[in-house]
């Protein structure tokens, strides 16, 4: 009987192919392993960037529109601020009584837009009322009253022109003046509270924000992380550091006297990069911002 070689792999083939398989597993494993930690910190740095952009657009945005000669800019550090930023304007459309000023609607029969909020004013805000004062012949004694309203609400009326869409009666918590007419430009205002703060979580500082009159008791992060605050003077690690200038140019300590508001944020990346084209390790950046004060009279 004749026995026939059976076919198959010799051990030494077997242990060349293991070898090849090992070689290329782990080849492909290091390329997958670069591949992540590529786009880990390519999404790290995207991250940091998206936050220090957005904490430059909601600053900038609120702070445009502030009056420091008005008295909008309450309190201020190199780390914070407290001030009043407007959320709409409008006119009395008709004489106000008492403590009630009526105003137009969003949207007029016209088609005219003379009520324009990015949200509806409400209790706590402050309404900035025109007032031309005794003298309509001279602008000596006009000013710019404060009011603090106790309420808005919909459904009064002005007159046919308006009429597309119910006005809105604002009532106010003291008298209107007497000299205060019908059309007189009205700014509506509300108080915020920007910081920069360590949150008890996970210990990271943020870039807080704190309405009061919004029924917010407790500063809520709207941007970070960041790099931790460092009170020393000319410090270029700082996560914020913010600087307050007159009209001449020079910094000023007056609250009154603030013309353009310096704003400096930095931060890093969460961890280590690993990119091509840069250096490996933490990656930091940082965004400068200066904002000039409109209303300056």
């Amino acid at each position: 009987m004749i026995q026939r070689r059976r076919s198959g792999f010799t051990l030494v083939e077997l242990l060349i192919v293991l070898v090849l398989l090992g070689v290329v597993g782990g080849g492909l494993m290091r390329m997958v392993a670069n591949q992540q930690r590529f786009y880990q910190g390519t999404y790290d740095l995207m991250d940091l960037r998206s936050q220090l952009r957005q904490a430059e657009a909601v600053l900038t945005t609120d702070l445009r529109g502030m009056s420091s000669p008005g008295g909008d800019l309450v309190t201020m550090t190199d780390s914070s601020m407290d001030f009043r930023f407007t959320v709409g304007s409008s006119i009395a459309c008709t004489t106000p009584a008492s403590s009630t000023i009526i105003i137009p609607p969003t949207t007029t029969a016209n088609g005219n837009t003379l009520t324009n909020w990015l949200t509806a004013p409400a209790r706590f805000d402050t309404a900035y009322v025109f007032d031309e004062g005794a003298n309509t012949t001279s602008s000596t004694d006009d000013a710019w009253q404060p009011y603090e309203i106790v309420s808005v609400t919909a459904g009064s009326s002005c007159n046919a022109a308006y009429n597309a869409q119910p006005g809105y009666a604002v009532l106010m918590k003291t008298t209107i003046s007497p000299t205060i007419v019908q059309g007189a430009p009205i700014r509506f205002v509300r108080r915020a509270y920007y910081s920069l703060y360590q949150s008890s979580n996970d210990n990271n500082w943020y870039l807080g924000y704190m309405c009061s009159s919004c029924g917010n008791t407790t500063v809520s992060p709207i941007a970070g992380p960041f790099n931790a605050y460092d009170p020393t003077a000319g410090s270029g690690t700082s996560g914020i550091r913010i600087t307050y200038f007159d009209s001449t140019g020079a910094t000023t300590a007056s609250t009154g006297n603030v013309s353009r508001i310096s704003i400096v944020l930095r931060g890093q990346t969460r961890g280590a990069l690993n990119v091509s084209g840069l250096k490996r390790g933490v990656y930091m950046d940082s965004i400068r911002m200066n904002v000039a004060l409109r209303n300056r009279s």
